[in-house]
C-alpha cells in the first residue's frame, strides 16, 4: 500500500496535499521521510495511507525515535 507524507499547517481545517513529497512511498520510506522532516524541524508531519488511516503528533514522533513501533495501518504500539 502506498503511503504519503505531508507537513505544514491546515487551510480551513483541511490539511494540504503532499508538499513536494512522493505519494507512492512504502512504509519504511515514509518513516524515513518523516524522520528527516522532524530533524529539519518541519511542523505537523503526517503519514497517511489510501484507506484513510493516518498518524501524526506524539505517536509519530515516538515511532520515528524507535520508542514505539508503527504498524502498517499506522497505529503506534
Amino acid at each position: 500500500m502506498p503511503y504519503t507524507v505531508t507537513h505544514g499547517g491546515t487551510i480551513g481545517g483541511v490539511r494540504p496535499g503532499p508538499v513536494g513529497l512522493d505519494p507512492g512511498l512504502n512504509l519504511e520510506q515514509a518513516c524515513e521521510m518523516a524522520r528527516s522532516l522532524l530533524a529539519e524541524g518541519k511542523p505537523n508531519i503526517t503519514i497517511t495511507d489510501g484507506k484513510g488511516h493516518e498518524i501524526s503528533g506524539p505517536d509519530l514522533i515516538a515511532c520515528c525515535k524507535g520508542e514505539k513501533t508503527l504498524t502498517p495501518d499506522l497505529r503506534a504500539s
